[in-house]
């Protein structure tokens, strides 16, 4: 009987180093990879500082960088014409605690063959996702200034694809093929997405690094503190069950 006895004492314990272990191990994996995104962050703020400091471009500048260079992060002076037939309303996007879409239109440059689609900022959704809001796309030759975005379009999203249950103005995900066809416009390969105030049109409330360095490094921390309180707790624990057993 006691052998029984030991036998399942000796399983529970193994058991349960087992799980400790698994728990730890898992622990101090999170908080390395939150460490590389730390560090990931960091390299793309110090990417987008570098390439800001050379001020705001105008649409000829921004051609003549190097094709191999990732625009994302340049600042470009844009003017020209909306195509207001064709625009589109991202779904699932929140400013200030709101939920809403984000307004995006063609825009047609001078000299330029193609249309660049530009996010023109958030605007509150109605009481009723059967009704889309009232929108104003700029008439008339119209100035911004914009960001460049030149890869991970999507974003954040509820929904792998666009769906059919979507009214034909609402969409889930940005997909410059899509949008071509569906606007029978040829896009430029990259977007850019309006600065400045909230006005009439929009709420532009784009960042391109939204979590902090410093977020996630205090994430990292606190994945290892839960290591360290596993192993501190395992240790007690196994402690009063060794005196318990005496």
């Amino acid at each position: 009987m006691q052998l029984v006895l030991w036998h399942k004492q000796k399983l529970s314990s193994i058991i349960t180093v087992c799980l400790v272990v698994i728990v730890v191990l898992v622990c101090v994996r999170l908080g390395f990879w939150q460490l590389q995104r730390a560090d990931q962050k960091q390299q793309q703020l110090n990417a987008i500082e570098n390439i800001q400091q050379q001020g705001v471009m105008n649409w000829a500048q921004l051609h003549q960088l190097p094709k191999e260079w990732n625009k994302t992060g340049v600042l470009v002076s844009l003017s020209g014409y909306f195509d207001t037939n064709n625009y589109w309303l991202l779904d699932n996007q929140i400013y200030n605690g709101q939920v809403g879409y984000d307004l995006l239109s063609l825009l047609k440059l001078p000299d330029e063959s193609r249309f660049l689609l530009v996010n023109l900022g958030w605007v509150k959704a109605g009481r009723s996702r059967e009704t889309l809001p009232n929108v104003t796309i700029p008439s008339g030759r119209f100035t911004l200034t914009a960001q460049i975005k030149e890869d991970n379009l999507s974003g954040f999203t509820l929904a792998d694809s666009n769906t059919q249950s979507d009214l034909a103005k609402r969409i889930q995900i940005i997909d410059l093929q899509a949008l071509s066809s569906q606007s029978q416009r040829t896009l430029v390969d990259f977007m850019a997405y309006r600065q400045g105030g909230e006005d009439e049109i929009a709420a532009p409330h784009y960042e391109a690094v939204v979590m902090s360095p410093e977020k996630h490094y205090a994430y990292s921390v606190q994945w290892f503190l839960i290591a360290i309180a596993c192993v501190v707790v395992a240790i007690f624990a196994s402690k009063k069950r060794i005196d318990n057993e005496k």
